[in-house]
């Protein structure tokens, strides 16, 4: 099969329902969980304890559902592509065999690429583990955001605000993996122009329990730049705005500019517009 039409179709392709798997065509095999060895690609970094064991005891039970999968390494060795939660709660079980589908993969990076799919079609990422595995597809093996939609079945713009999680610092992200803070709350934060203000802002979410909507009008109101305060104008400048406002019969102000400068004119309706333009052309009507 070819391994870009397997990706690019998503996980269903590479791991088939148990009732359509035929051993002979798919290489479902019962193979000793000491044979298995983790994938090093792996992009889930925390595992719920409590969710593992919830399957183990299922495992007790019904057995392992769905086949985990896996690639051959050397001789009866073998190494986990994707399942790592089953194969977990199978030895927490005490099963001495999982079903696996043995697939037949290309290339290295095959491995990493479904791991990285597998996980994220199946939704049990936290935001930054998701981040990071769409950052990997992209950086290792430089697809668009396009491209990663496609193959994982989201949105481009779904895929481009999880990327855009990757810049917040670093204290803002383990809040954000630890499920103390919301996708919605992270969008807010990234508005904040600075990553001292981020944190800062994160903090008060987490301390007062702040939902989306009060967070980001926090973050509207510490992202505004204060007024600049003007310079003191010269004495000229100020001589000239005093002469055109007694000539002109409006207020006048000259804004000064490294080059050059601005003089804006005040006119109070649509009268006083047109005898302003009358006086500065020298036109009577």
């Amino acid at each position: 099969m070819n391994q870009k039409k397997v990706l690019g179709r998503g996980l269903g392709a590479l791991i088939p329902q148990r009732g359509d798997l035929d051993p002979l065509r798919d290489g479902l095999a019962q193979i000793p969980i000491t044979q298995i060895t983790p994938n090093p690609y792996q992009p889930r970094k925390a595992f719920n304890e409590a969710s593992i064991e919830e399957l183990a005891r299922s495992v007790r039970e019904h057995g392992i559902v769905q086949p985990i999968v896996v690639t051959r390494t050397s001789g009866s060795h073998y190494r986990l592509i994707a399942g790592e939660r089953r194969l977990r709660a199978a030895q927490r079980a005490g099963l001495q065999t999982v079903p696996a589908v043995i697939k037949e993969l290309l290339k290295e990076g095959d491995s990493l690429q479904i791991a990285l799919i597998e996980n994220i079609q199946r939704e049990d990422l936290n935001p930054i583990e998701e981040a990071g595995a769409y950052h990997q597809l992209h950086d290792e093996f430089g697809l668009t955001q396009e491209e990663i939609s496609r193959r994982v079945g989201k949105e481009r713009s779904t895929v481009a605000n999880f990327l855009r999680l990757l810049r917040l610092p670093d204290s803002v992200k383990e809040l954000l993996a630890a499920g103390q803070l919301t996708m919605g709350h992270a969008r807010a934060l990234l508005s904040v122009d600075s990553a001292k203000r981020q944190e800062q802002l994160a903090e008060r979410v987490v301390k007062s329990n702040l939902n989306v909507r009060q967070t980001e009008m926090l973050a509207a109101t510490t992202s505004a730049k204060p007024a600049k305060r003007a310079k003191p104008k010269d004495v000229f400048t100020r001589d000239a705005e005093e002469k055109l406002t007694r000539s002109l019969r409006t207020k006048v102000d000259i804004d000064r500019r490294r080059r050059g400068g601005v003089i804006h004119i005040r006119f109070a309706s649509e009268d006083d517009l047109i005898r302003i333009f009358d006086e500065l052309t020298g036109r009577r009507r």
